[in-house]
């Protein structure tokens, strides 16, 4: 395979002097990367922060604490008991402990629940020869790694429980802090304030903007129509936040290490600014993780509007993980909610032979991985099928999520879903027949609208590509061959190597070898 190797500044020819820098290079021959920036600032986020414990992490292997073997009839109560008996296990070095299924096959009606900190369950192999969970009866999830308390709004989207401000239970009179920067870049770890004094080292922060009308407006979202009727992309005034613990403080300077994934720009708030409030950390369930089985369902019924099996939900968690798990007749195989953060998918197969079709009540399709959290890490997964989604996000609480070397076969897509996700890397994915779509979805639903801003798409290949640019934002996409649809009028800003592989092979594992060094590589296999 023939690649470009880009050394200390080297220009792309296809790019004019202004924006001809790759946003992204080695620097010689090391590990050292080189981000161009656009003129206001905006770069290629870091997005080796995505996966379990931040990225960069071997995902562990805990020791067993329980053993199930098959039964005649439904299994569902026997292997939540022993959930539950783990659950009830002391930790130790932040584990219970793991629930093993023997080889063999387990018929299951009810969802199996992990939701105590600590708890693995795991099969015996995910071949047909190794352990099996056979989904019977209604329409259910499989798996749920989560709090039993979190509770459903609305088809496939879960209630998440935000971080609460400081002070919002204790009487605390500190509030937000306006930014005195008129623009804050995608990108950024830093920022200044309008005051002095105001947080410490080691405080966690939230950081956020109103989706003001002013900037819906300049984002040609204020006059969506779907199906005849006004279709709502953003509510006016839905804040629009991502938390980070402070780095250093210096002066009405604070920094922070993970990038931000969205720009922050004054110009088209209206009377608002950006603010910065010291909030206080949720405690999530975590540590927990399902490896090693299969999991199957008949063949879906009905649309998309109608209830089907689903296979693994992760919510209200963080620092859990999925491997070597297969899937079969389930719409989505996986579902991280946007209350999940530090996720990590490994090594997933999930095969879909029959799928649902779109439904006259909703305009919505079926998803396989569907990833609506924070820093999430699908590495190696396969998805095989037509007609869905295999990866989509879903609202603004989806960001810095990674999908690494990832084979998708059949005629679907890969394609954030609606309203405004951010910092979405693809790389080194292959869809023979299938699509990469990083698009404006207009009044599709109720106003989908913009999906996806500060996207990547790193030598990937695809029957076809479609990059779209969102005002005010950049949609990478470099070294990807495929049938491209170009509707951005200024490839140059955007557009780099095409058809040809750049070095390096991958983003992700450059990023991390630049932060972390080369045995967070090893971690990652």
């Amino acid at each position: 395979m023939k690649y470009f190797s880009y050394p200390f500044l080297l220009m792309v020819a296809l790019c004019n002097a202004s924006a001809g820098e790759m946003p992204c290079s080695l620097v010689g021959s090391g590990p050292e990367l080189y981000y161009a920036t656009t003129a206001k600032g905006d770069r290629i986020c870091d997005f080796s922060y995505a996966g379990y414990r931040g990225g960069g992490v071997a995902l562990p292997d805990v020791p067993e604490k329980a053993k199930v073997t098959p039964m005649a009839g439904d299994c569902s109560e026997k292997i939540q008991a022993a959930i539950d008996s783990v659950s009830s296990m002391p930790l130790v070095n932040d584990f219970r402990g793991a629930v093993v299924l023997a080889s063999g096959t387990y018929k299951c009606s009810k969802t199996l629940t992990l939701h105590t900190s600590g708890v693995v369950l795991r099969g015996s192999g995910f071949s047909r020869d190794g352990t099996t969970i056979q989904m019977t009866g209604a329409p259910h999830a499989c798996i749920v790694i989560g709090s039993k308390s979190q509770g459903q709004d609305g088809k496939g989207k879960k209630k998440s429980k935000k971080k609460k401000d400081v002070g919002e239970d204790k009487g605390d009179s500190s509030g937000p802090t306006e930014i005195a920067d008129d623009y804050v870049p995608s990108g950024a770890t830093s920022l200044n304030l309008a005051m002095s004094d105001a947080f410490q080292v080691g405080d966690l922060v939230r950081i956020s903007r109103p989706a003001s009308a002013e900037w819906i407006r300049f984002m040609e979202m204020d006059n969506l129509i779907s199906d005849g009727e006004p279709g709502q992309w953003l509510k006016e005034g839905k804040a629009l936040t991502q938390d980070r613990k402070i780095k250093s403080v210096t002066g009405k300077q604070i920094t922070w290490e993970m990038p931000l994934t969205d720009c922050i720009d004054v110009s088209k708030l209206g009377a608002n600014r950006g603010t910065v409030q010291k909030v206080s950390s949720d405690k999530k369930l975590s540590e927990c993780a399902l490896e090693n089985l299969r999991i199957e369902a008949v063949a879906p019924k009905g649309d998309f509007v109608d209830a089907q099996n689903s296979g693994v939900t992760l919510e209200g968690c963080e620092d859990a993980w999925v491997r070597n798990v297969a899937t079969l007749n389930q719409l989505p195989d996986v579902e991280v909610a946007d209350s999940a953060e530090r996720i990590t998918l490994e090594s997933m197969v999930a095969n879909h032979p029959a799928t649902v079709t779109k439904s006259s009540r909703s305009s919505g399709k079926a998803t396989d991985f569907r990833l609506g959290g924070r820093q999430t890490l699908m590495n190696k997964c396969t998805s095989t099928g037509n007609g869905s989604f295999y990866v989509s996000t879903a609202n603004p609480e989806s960001m810095l999520n990674v999908v690494l070397n990832c084979i998708f076969s059949g005629d679907g897509s890969i394609q954030p879903h609606m309203r405004w996700s951010t910092g979405l890397l693809l790389d080194g994915c292959k869809l023979r027949d299938g699509e990469i779509i990083l698009r404006n979805r207009g009044g599709m639903g109720s106003g989908h609208g913009w999906t996806m801003g500060w996207g990547v798409v790193w030598n990937c290949s695809a029957k076809k590509i479609t990059v779209e640019q969102a005002p005010g934002c950049v949609n990478w996409c470099i070294g990807s061959s495929g049938n491209y649809e170009t509707v951005s009028g200024n490839t140059s800003e955007w557009l780099f190597s095409k058809g040809t592989p750049v070095k390096p092979e991958s983003l992700y594992l450059a990023q991390l070898r630049a932060r972390l060094g080369v045995q967070a590589l090893k971690a990652v296999k």
